[in-house]
């Protein structure tokens, strides 16, 4: 006799695809060639926030990306993450936020993928601080 998947499988069911992935909250790719990153006071991100429909086809886009060495590293939250939420949301890394020329880059690449409507850029001494608001350096292009 046939057994249907158990209650505690499809809690914690784990995918490739974003959109699935009920085993942890994000999943991350990197760059090999800015292997060594890490975040610091210094470091932001692009954040791209999607519709549970489209975050598998947009990640695939910046994953892409990423193994073509045009981004360092970026997240897309789960479905597990996102649950209460209206989607998903991508983080797309730079090292320095200070670095306005390496923004840039990074934001044309995001455009080149097909990211066109305006984006924020918010650096992550201000998400660690769990400043939000007005209170944020934020950027948006």
């Amino acid at each position: 006799m046939k057994e249907g998947i158990g209650v505690e499988e499809r809690l914690f069911r784990k995918s490739d695809k974003p959109s699935e992935d009920m085993s942890c909250n994000w999943h991350y790719k990197k760059s090999p060639r800015y292997n060594d990153f890490a975040s610091t006071d210094a470091s932001g991100k692009w954040c791209i926030f999607v519709s549970p429909a489209d975050v598998d086809q947009e990640w695939n886009k910046i994953s892409g990306a990423i193994e073509s060495n045009q981004l360092m590293c970026a997240k897309v939250s789960t479905a597990l993450r996102s649950i209460g939420r209206d989607g998903h949301v991508i983080c797309v890394y730079t090292r320095d936020w200070a670095d306005r020329q390496d923004l840039m880059r990074a934001r044309e690449v995001l455009q080149s993928l097909g990211f066109v409507k305006e984006l924020g850029y918010k650096r992550d001494i201000d998400t660690r601080n769990r400043i939000y608001g007005s209170g944020e350096w934020y950027l948006r292009v």
